[in-house]
C-alpha cells in the first residue's frame, strides 16, 4: 500500500486518499477501510429472532471526515468491504475490467443500516423490525470496476450514491437490502445476471446492458410499494418492456435512444505508474448512445496531469461543534480558495481531493473544457455573502463539474467578495450568468455530473445557513447527470441535544419551519438542456422553475415538504391519474411547486419543457 510520489509529475496525495495495489495483503486493505464504515454495532438483538446479530448505522450521516480509495489494476479475491459515508470507492484502470473483485465474496457494499431499530407504527419508515432502511444509505460512490466475484454485488442505496462504470458478471446486482430505499441512479453498468429493485420507490437506470433475457431483471417489491423504473439508452436481450405498474409491480418506463451522451471524467494509472485524467467525448445519435461505454476503446480525450491541479484539503480541519470557528473564514480558507482559483486562471484542470473547503470567493471557470472533478466527495461552502460556490462564464463551451458536494453556508452581511451574481440572487451553483445570452455548443455541451447540494446538515447554525436557488442554469446546452438537490429535512444534532421528533428521526435534529431556508432547488433560463437523473427536494417555494425552451428531463423526482403542493404547468393542475406519465409536453414557462397534490412524484421516460423536440 504506497501514497508514493508519481514518477512524471512527483504527485504527493493527501492522507485521505488511500491506494490499494494488487500485492498489497487483503487482510490489511480491508482493516484500513474499516475505520471508514458506517459505525458497525457488532450485537443487538432482533425482536423477533434471539439469534446475535449485525449492522451498520447512520451515526456518520452528517461526518465531515471524507476519504477515497483508489485501486490499481488488478485483481484483489475475497476482499469485501463496506462502503460508508463521505466514501469514494475507484478503480484505476482504462476499462473497468482492469480492476477484478473476485471469489466468494468481494468488492465494496452498502447494506441497509439500523437494522436495530424497530418498526414504530407512524414513526420512522422502518417496513418491519429487523429490515434496516436505505433511505439513510447516501453520500457515497463506487465506480471503474469489476465484480467476478460469486455473491455478485449489493448496492442498496438511495439519492446522492451513484454506481458507475462498472461490470457485474458473476451473481446478482442488489439495489435493495430489505428496507425501504429511494432514487438510486447507476449509468454505464454491465449486469450479467439479475437485478433485484425491492423496495426502492423510484430508480434511473442510464445505459446499461442488461445481458440474459432468460432471468427478469426487475423484481416486483413483495408489498407493491415501489413506485418507478426509469430507464434509457439501454441494451440486451435483459430490458424489459413498458409498463403502467400495478399492485405489487412496478413502472417501468423505457427510453430507447437518447440523443447525446456525455461520460463522467475518471482518472488512471496508466502501465507506466503514470497518471492521466480521461475525458469521454460526447456521442450524438449512433450506436454510441446506449449500452455501457467500459472498454479503453471508448473516445476520449487523455490529458496528463502535467495540466492537472491537484488539490488537498486545509491542514487542520475545523470542528464542526466549535460554530463560530466553524462559520469564520481564515487565513487557511483564504489560501485554498486562491490556489483553486490560480489553478483554473492557469488553465488547468482541477482535481479536489476529500474534505471541507469553504470559500470566501466564487471559484471562476473562464475556459473551454475545463474540468473540475471532485474525488472522495469533497464539499465546496459557499462564499458567506451568498455568491455562488462555482461560476461558469458565460459561452465557455465544454465544462465539466463532477463529484462534488456543495453546501449553503451561514450568511454574513461583510464582507462582499466581488463575486456576487448580478441580479443579486444568492446560489450554490451558477452556469452561465444571468445578464449575458449564451446558447452554448450543441456539440460540445457543459455538465454537471453527479453533483449534490444541500441547505442545512453539518453546520449547527440553522437560522443563518441559507440561500435562494441551489443551482441555476443560465447557459444552452448544459447537461444535468445526476443531480440530487436537497433541503435538509434534519441536521446535525448539537453536543447534549437530543432530537425534537424522536419517532421520525431519533437521531437527528428535524427542520423546522423557517430553518436552513431555500426557496427554490434547479432554476434553467438556458435552451437545450437536458436532465438526466434529477431530484429536487423540500424546498419551501419552487421545486424547480423552468424557463428555457426545448428542454428535458428523464426521470424527475420531485418532494414536497411540510406543506401539501400542486404541479403546475402555466396554472393548470396535473391530472392525479397522470402521475407518472411516460411522455409530457409542457408549455413555458414551467415550475413545480407550493402546490403539489401530493408531497412526491416522479415523471417517467421524459418530461419536456418549452417548444417540442425535433
Amino acid at each position: 500500500m504506497m501514497n508514493e510520489p508519481n514518477r512524471l509529475d512527483n504527485l504527493i496525495w493527501p492522507d485521505n486518499v488511500t491506494i490499494f495495489y494488487p500485492t498489497d495483503e487483503i487482510k490489511l486493505i480491508k482493516e484500513t477501510i474499516w475505520p471508514y464504515e458506517d459505525g458497525p454495532i457488532k450485537k443487538y438483538m432482533e425482536e423477533s429472532n434471539t439469534d446475535t446479530r449485525f449492522t451498520y448505522t447512520s451515526g456518520k450521516y452528517f461526518s465531515t471526515n471524507h476519504h477515497a480509495f483508489l485501486f490499481a489494476p488488478g485483481e484483489y479475491k475475497n476482499c469485501d468491504f463496506e462502503v460508508g459515508y463521505y466514501v469514494q470507492v475507484v478503480g484505476l484502470g482504462a476499462s473497468a475490467d482492469d480492476v477484478r473483485f473476485t471469489g466468494n465474496k468481494s468488492g465494496p457494499f452498502v447494506e441497509s443500516l439500523n437494522k436495530n431499530l424497530p418498526y414504530v407504527e407512524s414513526g420512522t419508515t422502518i417496513e418491519r423490525s429487523g429490515a434496516g432502511l436505505s433511505l439513510d444509505t447516501v453520500w457515497r460512490s463506487a465506480e471503474n470496476f469489476s465484480i467476478k466475484a460469486e455473491q455478485g454485488l449489493m448496492w442498496a442505496v438511495s439519492q446522492g450514491a451513484p454506481l458507475r462504470r462498472v461490470s457485474v458478471d458473476a451473481g446478482d446486482l442488489h439495489l435493495w437490502d430489505s428496507g425501504f430505499a429511494s432514487g438510486g441512479f447507476i449509468a454505464n453498468v454491465h449486469v450479467e445476471h439479475k437485478i433485484f429493485l425491492g423496495g426502492q420507490q423510484q430508480y434511473f437506470g442510464r445505459h446499461l446492458e442488461l445481458a440474459r433475457s432468460e432471468i427478469d431483471p426487475f423484481e416486483p417489491t413483495v408489498n407493491g410499494d415501489g413506485f418507478s423504473v426509469v430507464l434509457t439508452g439501454c441494451t440486451g436481450e435483459g430490458v424489459p418492456n413498458d409498463t403502467s405498474g400495478g399492485t405489487n409491480t412496478k413502472s417501468v418506463v423505457i427510453e430507447e435512444t437518447p440523443k447525446v451522451r456525455v461520460e463522467k471524467p475518471f482518472i488512471v494509472l496508466n502501465d507506466k505508474k503514470r497518471w492521466e485524467l480521461h475525458v469521454p467525448n460526447p456521442h450524438f445519435g449512433d450506436d454510441s448512445v446506449t449500452g455501457p461505454h467500459l472498454s479503453v476503446l471508448s473516445p476520449k480525450e487523455i490529458r496528463s496531469f502535467t495540466s492537472v491541479k491537484v488539490v488537498g484539503p486545509r491542514i487542520h480541519s475545523k470542528d464542526v461543534f466549535d460554530v463560530f470557528r466553524y462559520n469564520t473564514i481564515d487565513d487557511a480558507d483564504m489560501r485554498k480558495t486562491e490556489e483553486m482559483q490560480t489553478a483554473l486562471d492557469e488553465g488547468k484542470d482541477l482535481i479536489i481531493c476529500p474534505g471541507e473547503y469553504f470559500l470566501n470567493r466564487s471559484l471562476v471557470v473562464k475556459n473551454s473544457d475545463q474540468v473540475i472533478l471532485g474525488l472522495g466527495l469533497p464539499s465546496l461552502i459557499a462564499p458567506q455573502d451568498g455568491s455562488p460556490c462555482i461560476r461558469v462564464i458565460a459561452n465557455t463551451p465544454g465544462v465539466r463539474i463532477a463529484g462534488l458536494m456543495i453546501e449553503a453556508s451561514m450568511l454574513k452581511l461583510t464582507p462582499t467578495t466581488g463575486t456576487k451574481n448580478a441580479d443579486g440572487v444568492k446560489s450554490l451553483i451558477d452556469f452561465g450568468e444571468s445578464d449575458v445570452e449564451d446558447d452554448g455548443d450543441e456539440q460540445n455541451p457543459g455538465v454537471l455530473s453527479d453533483i449534490f447540494t444541500r441547505v442545512g446538515g453539518s453546520n449547527l447554525n440553522r437560522n443563518n445557513v441559507t440561500t435562494d436557488v441551489m443551482v441555476r442554469i443560465h447557459s444552452g446546452n448544459v447537461i444535468g447527470d445526476n443531480l440530487w438537490l436537497w433541503h435538509a429535512d434534519r441536521v446535525r444534532l448539537g453536543i447534549d441535544e437530543g432530537p425534537n421528533n424522536s419517532r421520525l428521526f431519533p437521531l437527528y435534529h428535524h427542520v423546522q419551519e423557517g430553518e436552513c431556508r431555500v426557496k427554490t432547488a434547479l432554476e434553467v433560463n438556458g435552451n437545450d438542456v437536458k436532465m438526466y437523473g434529477l431530484f429536487c427536494e423540500y424546498t419551501t417555494e419552487n421545486q424547480m422553475v423552468w424557463k428555457g425552451s426545448n428542454g428535458s428531463a428523464v426521470l424527475l423526482d420531485g418532494k414536497g415538504g411540510i406543506e401539501k403542493k400542486v404541479l403546475h404547468n402555466e396554472g393548470k393542475d396535473v391530472d392525479e391519474e397522470n402521475k407518472y406519465p411516460g411522455f409530457v409536453e409542457l408549455g413555458m414557462p414551467y415550475s413545480f411547486g407550493r402546490n403539489l397534490s401530493n408531497d412526491s412524484f416522479i415523471f417517467g421516460s421524459k418530461v419536456m419543457f418549452g417548444s417540442k423536440e425535433n
